[in-house]
């Protein structure tokens, strides 16, 4: 299986058991077990699927396995290190501030 594969398996995946879980958040009348899970478990059980599907985002998106994108990036020029970071966080910034208007 090509990275690129799985990348998209982990984002489509791990991104569906995100939203049910943000959905059972939004919604707790429609939780379907009788014990409702707070606290700090809670939060792993929820950030779990959304770090994997982030992961499995990076891994579509740039053809390379996770684990190596450290080398990846050190080996960019300090230029292109600076404009990828800026990218990261504008457009993360972008797609969280859209999230939230769009919630609101």
């Amino acid at each position: 299986m090509s990275v690129r594969q799985r990348g998209l398996i982990y984002f489509f995946g791990l991104g569906a058991l995100f939203i049910l879980f943000a959905y059972w958040i939004a919604n707790p009348d429609s939780y379907p077990f009788d014990y409702y899970p707070t606290g700090i478990g809670a939060a792993l059980l929820i950030g779990a699927p959304g770090a994997g599907a982030i992961i499995g985002l990076i891994e579509l998106t740039t053809g390379q396995p996770f684990y190596k994108l450290e080398e990846v990036w050190a080996n960019l020029k300090g230029w292109q290190r600076a404009f990828g970071s800026i990218l990261i966080v504008v457009v993360g910034g972008a797609i969280l501030f859209t999230a939230i208007a769009f919630l609101i």
